[in-house]
């Protein structure tokens, strides 16, 4: 069996690449430097190009994902928003087996309520946007995330419960901490 004819792929358009030159052979493929349209270079099998499965240096796909991410007009910078990344952990915590928190909480029978479960735009407005320096908490700690037993309170660091929880366990039992 002979040698593969290698296609010219100089000048042609492929999606968002357009052919620049020759570049390698590798594993029996011819490799070929493409400019996208954005300005980028990229090097890449001249088959799968051919075939579509590749169609810019990877900035159609970033595209492609963010304005999938993009829901309720919820993300900042490649991360969600504080708002929506409470929604998003309360859901994951009482509905996701593989979460480490769910044993603390889907684990103990708490749930999210129906109206939240699956709508964000409820959950933000029943509670509003998170404020700098608040984190979503159950007023009740054996109810469900609900409308009525969630607030946006301070984020307390773990020196500070911990700090709390032996101060708790030095009182006089029936005695609260004031602000509890």
């Amino acid at each position: 069996m002979g040698r593969k004819i290698r296609i010219d792929m100089t000048g042609l358009r492929y999606g968002r690449l357009v052919g620049i030159d020759f570049s390698h052979r590798h594993g029996g493929h011819a490799h070929w430097r493409f400019r996208c349209d954005c300005g980028n270079e990229t090097t890449v099998d001249g088959t799968a190009v051919r075939a579509g499965k590749t169609a810019s240096c990877g900035c159609l796909h970033r595209e492609v994902c963010a304005a999938r991410l993009l829901r309720h007009g919820r993300r900042a910078r490649r991360r969600h928003d504080p708002t929506y990344r409470a929604w998003q952990e309360i859901n994951t915590f009482c509905t996701n087996p593989a979460s480490p928190r769910y044993r603390d909480f889907g684990g103990r029978g708490i749930r999210v309520c129906p109206g939240w479960r699956a709508d964000f735009e409820a959950f933000l407005a029943d509670m509003g946007e998170r404020p700098p320096g608040r984190m979503l908490v159950r007023t009740d700690p054996h109810e469900d995330f609900a409308p009525g037993n969630c607030r946006w309170a301070p984020v307390r660091t773990r020196a500070h419960r911990a700090r709390d929880g032996a101060r708790r366990r030095a009182e006089p039992a029936g005695q609260m901490l004031a602000g509890e």
